[in-house]
């Protein structure tokens, strides 16, 4: 995507941008950039107001904002919002991190304005017939779905789970040594700079998202010991870990029907109450185990202790942690179009975890080369029928049409 400049050459255009803010009415200068950007669209008042009283700073940003997307607007395909545009530079400036002429002002620009969001999906092809009709299948929007064996799973689940669960225990059951929260914090704000700065364009792109909205990492890093133990914790952690195997789906599992999710719901509560040893599994690996509280405030609970020797060799712990890390931030990023679309998907938590998990192994390779994650689930062929920027558009901007979601 290459973009048409805000420098402009004195001698072959006449005065810069900056000579004009210098020389010229600052408000009609103004209003005629934000009339180039809203195109016809006048229903809107003029936000001069609001940049009359912006200090010297951030009227130059702005107006150079508004130039460079009045030069590129045509360039963003036919989503890019003008007026939206327009008045997202304005709301964006105070928090801007990049000046005019810095290298990465204009990728700044370009995102937060809405622009980069519109772009990176006009490109992209919608899946073909056969596609859509394999990812129908994986999603389960090709059959009614048949009647779940619930019991099945005591039998053929419960086992095998209670003991892969006692197996992580004993990686935990002596473990006293805290790890160092400020490093943690640290690799926090590392992860959030890198994917803001340096990562891929399609998460930077959502401009109401957890990167523009005040999100901070680093604070909301909180060890996984602090997190509540309720009634519904435990259940809750069993559902993540019963929802990774491929058992519940071969028993016909549907999570978009209420009924299966409410007889998977009694079956957790039911083993949870007459096996004490799971419970006491249950409640000891929810506070080892990555999860996060989506809403108006995100926390993130981590594993803030290193574990025994059962898990492994002790200095492979921080570079797992720092790849745990990635993993959740990827969680944290996720457009909740796209989680909402997941609700209506047979398999919805294996989706958005494999989806996840992939995007994760993206990151991953340019943050930690050499790092292996897990991908469970279809996320792999789904990349493969639909492609990878239309997974990741739809991870990030909610745009899940273009992995057969919609």
């Amino acid at each position: 995507m290459s973009l048409r400049k805000t420098k402009r050459d004195a001698l072959a255009e006449g005065p810069t941008l900056d000579d004009r803010l210098a020389t010229e009415d600052v408000e009609q200068l103004f209003r005629d950039l934000e009339s180039q950007v809203r195109g016809d669209d006048t229903g809107y008042p003029s936000r001069w107001g609001d940049v009359a009283d912006a200090d010297p700073a951030e009227r130059r940003w702005i107006v150079h904002g508004l130039d460079l997307l009045a030069r590129n607007a045509d360039g963003a395909g036919p989503g890019f919002s003008g007026p939206r545009a327009a008045s997202l530079i304005v709301d964006r400036a105070r928090w801007r991190r990049f000046e005019p002429g810095a290298p990465r002002f204009e990728e700044e620009v370009m995102s937060v304005s809405g622009w980069l969001e519109a772009a990176l999906t006009s490109s992209l092809a919608l899946p073909g017939a056969a596609a859509l009709t394999r990812l129908a299948e994986i999603h389960g929007r090709a059959t009614a779905g048949g009647a779940f064996d619930a019991a099945a799973l005591t039998t053929s689940v419960l086992p095998g789970l209670k003991a892969e669960l006692a197996g992580e225990a004993l990686r935990w059951v002596a473990s006293s040594e805290p790890e160092d929260l400020a490093w943690m914090e640290s690799v926090a704000a590392s992860i959030q700079r890198f994917v803001r700065d340096q990562g891929p364009s399609f998460p930077t792109a959502h401009v109401a998202g957890p990167l523009y909205d005040g999100f901070d990492y680093a604070a909301s890093v909180i060890d996984a010991r602090a997190a509540d133990d309720d009634e519904d914790a435990r259940p809750a952690f069993l559902r993540r870990r019963v929802h990774l195997t491929g058992a519940l789906y071969a028993a016909g599992y549907d999570h978009a029907r209420p009924d299966h999710r409410e007889v998977l719901d009694d079956l957790l509560d039911e083993w949870l109450a007459d096996d004490p040893e799971l419970d006491d599994l249950a409640g000891l690996l929810l506070k080892h185990s990555p999860s996060h509280e989506p809403g108006e405030r995100t926390y993130v609970h981590l594993p803030a202790h290193v574990p025994t020797g059962a898990w492994g060799p002790r200095e492979s712990w921080r570079p797992h942690l720092h790849a745990l890390m990635v993993h959740e931030f990827v969680h944290v990023l996720a457009h909740p179009d796209f989680t909402e679309a997941t609700e209506t998907a047979a398999g919805g938590p294996i989706l958005a975890e494999g989806i996840a998990d992939l995007l994760t192994a993206d990151l991953l390779d340019a943050l930690m080369p050499g790092e292996a994650w897990t991908i469970h689930g279809s996320a792999a062929e789904i990349r493969d029928l639909a492609g990878a920027d239309q997974v990741k558009a739809a991870y990030y901007l909610g745009r899940v049409e273009f992995i057969g979601l919609d």
